[in-house]
């Protein structure tokens, strides 16, 4: 019995249950997995041979020497998948951990493989790749026990939900890791990310106090762990969400000011959507020349990266601004334009949002029935995404643009935000 010669070989060494599972396991855990209660996955069971001084197939049983020299090979061929993943050469990991399917019967080792595949997948942005496997292996982590390596498939399928833009699954997959990463100090950056994520999603929800709750939760673990990109993604979480609740609101544009510091200071890639946040936040409060600056910097950068959902974004901005000034031409010229970018990559709310500032546009232009068609599909998209806050803007617009009366840029601006 493995948990039986794990214990036995453990008090002959004279170690405590807290010793051998060191960092990377809790006492508990081993305790269960002494009693037979939980089976450790390939990657704990290598670290616990280890430190038992004894090689991984004196544990797995009476096996042939063909079994021992076939757990070898997959062994082999696991760890050379991963020397592809850290490359990057993520198509070349998903062939190796495919073929490793065929060869192993050990479900330790099939579920290293499949995160693999699904954290490859997930790198080369095939989303919905990396979730149809996370689905058909999901039994497999849950019957593992493993608390790391559920936390980190949960942190996976939610990455691939919310790129998907299926925001109420993206946020019952990050309630998952958070549950799974709380109290154990070794999976600390994996709860905090957890955390972080899950704020994220109820964002995307329009569940906006929500968000802001549990970013301040992630921001008070993240201010302790010292990591500075990953405090000022947090700040730039709560700096969109307090914006959210209220545009003018002082506590938007302190956390968003703290992100871009954060970022800067971080050299990270994110320092751009802190800025971004930054100049439209700035828009609001009528610093409209260096919000205009930052617009156009960042509109660089996303050009440089081959971001074009994310200079749509600027563009939409661009367009709002024309539209404030009566140049409804203009707007309408480069809300065109930002759609168009979409044709590259596709994002569903942001398509949403310009369609919703279209049937603007057109109302501006006495066109009602583009106008009525342009705000109709924007709010039946959001529906379908569940973007609460969103659709709603959308559904009130569509409300303001049937009135008898004239709708004015006033009555409507405070829905296009």
């Amino acid at each position: 019995m493995l948990g039986q010669k794990i214990r036995e070989i453990r008090e002959q060494k004279g170690l405590s249950q807290k010793q051998l599972a060191g960092e990377e396991m809790t006492r508990a855990y081993i305790s269960l997995i002494e009693k037979g209660r939980a089976i450790p996955s390939s990657r704990m069971l290598r670290i616990i041979a280890k430190r038992l001084g004894k090689p991984v197939e004196y544990f797995l049983g009476n096996e042939s020497e063909v079994s021992g020299v076939q757990e070898e090979i997959t062994e082999a061929l696991l760890d050379k998948a991963q020397l592809r993943f850290n490359e990057e050469d993520y198509d070349s990991c998903i062939r190796m951990t495919k073929h490793l399917l065929t060869l192993t019967r050990s479900d330790q080792v099939k579920t290293e493989a499949y995160l693999l595949i699904i954290k490859s997948y997930n790198r080369s942005k095939q989303y919905s790749k990396a979730f149809e496997y996370g689905e058909s292996s999901e039994f497999l982590f849950t019957r593992s026990g493993d608390r790391k390596l559920l936390t980190l498939f949960y942190l996976e399928m939610g990455k691939a939900a919310i790129y998907m833009e299926s925001y109420v699954q993206a946020r019952k997959l990050y309630q998952q890791a958070y549950t799974y990463s709380s109290k154990l100090k070794n999976l600390q950056d994996e709860h905090i990310a957890s955390l972080t994520f899950l704020a994220t999603s109820h964002l995307e929800l329009g569940e906006v106090q929500q968000a802001i709750e549990i970013y301040i939760k992630a921001e008070e673990e993240a201010k302790m762990a010292g990591n500075l990109e990953v405090y000022g993604e947090i700040a730039m979480g709560l700096g969109k969400a307090y914006f959210r609740a209220d545009p003018m609101s002082s506590e938007s544009l302190y956390w968003t000011k703290k992100a871009v510091d954060c970022l800067k200071q971080g050299d990270s890639e994110s320092y751009v959507f802190a800025l971004h946040n930054l100049a439209v936040i700035m828009l609001n409060s009528n610093e409209k020349k260096e919000a205009l600056r930052l617009l156009h910097d960042c509109a660089s950068i996303y050009d440089e990266r081959n971001m074009p959902d994310k200079k749509a974004s600027i563009l939409e901005e661009i367009s709002k601004l024309h539209l404030e000034e009566g140049q409804t031409e203009e707007a309408e010229q480069v809300c065109k334009t930002a759609i168009r970018l979409l044709d590259i990559t596709d994002n569903g709310v942001q398509r949403a949002r310009l369609y919703r500032l279209m049937g603007a546009i057109y109302h501006e232009q006495t066109n009602t029935e583009l106008a009525y068609f342009f705000l109709r599909m924007s709010y039946d998209l959001l529906k379908r995404l569940n973007a609460g806050s969103e659709a709603e803007s959308s559904y009130k617009l569509l409300e303001l643009s049937e009135r008898k009366d004239a709708m004015g840029y006033y009555d409507y601006n405070q829905y296009l935000k």
